[in-house]
């Protein structure tokens, strides 16, 4: 009993003397530096000589806390990339400390809003990171006029910025330099060691639409942007090692469409209704990942995104009968692809 008193007294003295010593400005002022000196230290989130993914951002418009809209971060070796850039996922690669003012280009599947978004937020902060030349952009047809209503809604924030800051933000660097594609297939970037591959889907009314195959190497992955479910899909997936494709969960929306109905909104009754016809469901992906006999399966810009233990099953409902090497992504899922392996390394960014 006078052990437990004796260790109770001295917690109590331990915290009374921690809290004053916090209110000492010398042991906030170093307590702060560590802060920001962690803050400003650029983390290296991949592997060399890898083929890598980071999701920036999993979900589809619908909310769904502590997720971004679609966004994925690409590193093949030393050649970095964004494929599409929805809302909020800047913030996250501000958060991870992510240097991306090398990056070779920002690719777009197609020009919904939430695959477009940040944009301008990857722009200014890859200006703001010492990016000496205007962002590449690659993107479809479209993607110009895109790129220059960003650049004229910021081109006052832009002249103010530079005017105050001077030669680190130079205003020649400010900006897109951008490059559309189209037809069904193109090869939209080439160098010693990766390809990217374009090929059109069907998100139709948004046309063109696109996804993506990425080969670093040995290894290799495909992106499907946002599409029903398709032959092409298969075929350009067939035998890489990781498939991300989108995906809509039937049983969860169509519950959220009933709800609304029976509510009285029928606005968005009438969206959840029609998304239904423009995306591949849960199944329809897991069955395209089974004929494609792909290593892994990622689900990522989910419609909608579970956010607890029942949606998540829900989300998941009969997947496990067609394949069951997948994961369900959320903001900070990576995925490493080793060159010279066959290894799939699945890790979550902090």
């Amino acid at each position: 009993m006078k052990v437990f008193k004796y260790i109770l007294i001295l917690l109590l003295v331990s915290l009374i003397s921690g809290y004053f010593l916090l209110q000492n400005h010398s042991v906030q002022n170093r307590l702060f530096e560590n802060t920001v000196r962690e803050l400003f230290q650029a983390d290296e989130i991949f592997m060399n000589d890898a083929l890598s993914v980071a999701v920036c951002g999993s979900r589809a418009p619908l909310p769904s806390p502590n997720r971004a809209e679609t966004c994925l971060l690409v590193q093949a070796g030393s050649s970095k990339f964004i494929i599409d850039a929805g809302r909020g996922s800047a913030d996250n690669l501000q958060r991870w400390r992510v240097d991306y003012s090398d990056l070779e280009a920002v690719i777009l599947s197609h020009l919904h809003s939430d695959h477009i978004s940040d944009l301008h937020e990857v722009q200014f902060q890859s200006w703001l990171g010492g990016r000496k030349n205007p962002l590449p952009v690659l993107g479809p047809i479209g993607t110009a006029s895109t790129a220059q209503g960003f650049a004229q809604a910021f081109k006052l924030d832009s002249i103010y910025r530079s005017e105050h800051h001077g030669a680190i933000l130079p205003i020649e660097a400010y900006g897109y330099d951008v490059v559309e594609f189209d037809g069904d297939v193109k090869i939209i970037f080439q160098n010693e060691d990766t390809r990217i591959t374009a090929f059109k889907v069907d998100h139709f009314p948004v046309d063109p639409s696109y996804a993506f195959k990425i080969e670093y190497k040995d290894r290799s992955l495909v992106v499907s942007g946002d599409t029903i479910s398709l032959e092409v899909m298969t075929e350009y997936s067939k035998g890489v090692d990781v498939l991300f494709h989108d995906a809509l969960a039937k049983p969860l929306i169509q519950e959220m469409e009933r709800i609304s109905k029976e509510t009285g909104n029928n606005i968005l009754s009438k969206v959840l209704l029609d998304i239904q016809d423009y995306h591949a469901n849960t199944l329809e992906v897991a069955d395209i990942a089974k004929r494609a006999e792909v290593d892994l399966l990622v689900f990522y810009h989910l419609i909608p995104a579970p956010i607890n233990f029942i949606s998540e099953q829900m989300f998941l409902r009969g997947v496990d009968e067609i394949f069951t090497d997948y994961i369900v992504s959320e903001d900070g899922t990576l995925v490493s692809l080793p060159a010279g392996s066959d290894e799939i390394i699945i890790d979550l960014i902090d």
